[in-house]
């Protein structure tokens, strides 16, 4: 007869190591998550045409939506040039098998058409696993945080 105490400790080891692998795709999808921010500062089109699906849907906290050709169009030309990105707090990520949402705040300094904006926004991604080892960006929505 097993006791209580080896049960409870058979399904909490059973629980751990059920976990690790969407701890690990987690972390995966963070680090994915930190290289597109260090892109999209930079300007680095061809790197973030990797991690942005072709059936990428952007939207910004302007409401104004564009495609991934669009988007990166936009930044290549100088459009639209991020200057910074700061994800405040915990980015929270869900896994749902090969998709992952990420939900957070930044502080954002971009400059539209010439106009520098310092912004606060609400952010909701979905990222796609694709090809087995790589994530693809394949809708992001941002809404501006109202300041106090």
């Amino acid at each position: 007869m097993i006791s209580h105490a080896w049960l409870a400790i058979f399904f909490l080891v059973g629980s751990a190591l059920a976990q690790s692998p969407n701890s690990s795709a987690s972390e995966e999808l963070r680090r994915t998550e930190h290289i597109r921010v260090e892109a999209l500062i930079s300007g680095d089109v061809v790197r973030l045409g990797k991690l942005l699906g072709d059936d990428l849907t952007y939207t910004h906290s302007t409401g104004i939506k564009e495609s991934k050709a669009e988007f990166l169009h936009r930044i290549q030309s100088g459009e639209l040039k991020y200057d910074s990105m700061q994800h405040e707090n915990v980015v929270s990520v869900h896994l749902y098998g090969d998709t992952g949402v990420l939900t957070g705040t930044s502080r954002v300094r971009v400059s539209a058409r010439g106009q520098t904006l310092n912004l606060h926004i609400r952010f909701t991604e979905v990222w796609v696993k694709r090809d087995r080892d790589s994530w693809q960006l394949v809708a992001w929505q941002a809404t501006r945080i109202a300041e106090e």
